[in-house]
């Protein structure tokens, strides 16, 4: 897969969660617990926040020649995700949804940096199969779904 369809991937999943948000009103996603989950939808945004900075993070710690390592640990993610979630969890939805935008405009603008034949966590970046984050459209997909269930 080239970078290109890559990023595509990335910012369809995008596409599809703002279809869903477009589609319901602000007090539903501030309040509402969505289906399958134990939070709202402006928690699941926190949470998809948590990710996108995590990324960042292990890109930051790329350049800086550092070794870099996720902030969870599998499968024991809760309080990993409460870090993320619990900070914003006082802040209006409008704040979370505008934090969750610049977050992966971040992300995207970095991961445009990287050349093709080399991204930032190794040659196989660009590649869905192998990726060390290959799960982040998947992800972002998947909670669009729960959150459509609303």
């Amino acid at each position: 897969m080239s970078k290109a369809d890559f990023l595509a991937d990335i910012r369809s999943a995008r596409v599809k969660l703002d279809w869903v948000l477009a589609r319901r009103d602000e007090q539903t996603l501030s309040e509402t617990v969505v289906p399958g989950l134990s939070w709202t939808t402006k928690e699941l945004l926190a949470h998809l926040i948590g990710y996108d900075l995590a990324v960042l993070k292990a890109i930051a710690d790329v350049r800086a020649g550092q070794r870099w390592a996720w902030g969870w640990t599998y499968p024991n993610f809760d309080d990993w995700n409460e870090s993320q979630v619990g900070p914003r969890r006082s802040r209006t939805y409008t704040a979370v949804r505008a934090e969750l935008e610049t977050s992966r405009t971040r992300l995207l603008a970095e991961l445009d940096r990287w050349p093709e034949d080399g991204g930032p966590l190794g040659a196989d970046t660009w590649d869905r199969t192998k990726s060390e984050i290959a799960w982040i459209g998947p992800h972002e997909r998947e909670h669009a779904e729960m959150i459509a269930k609303l």
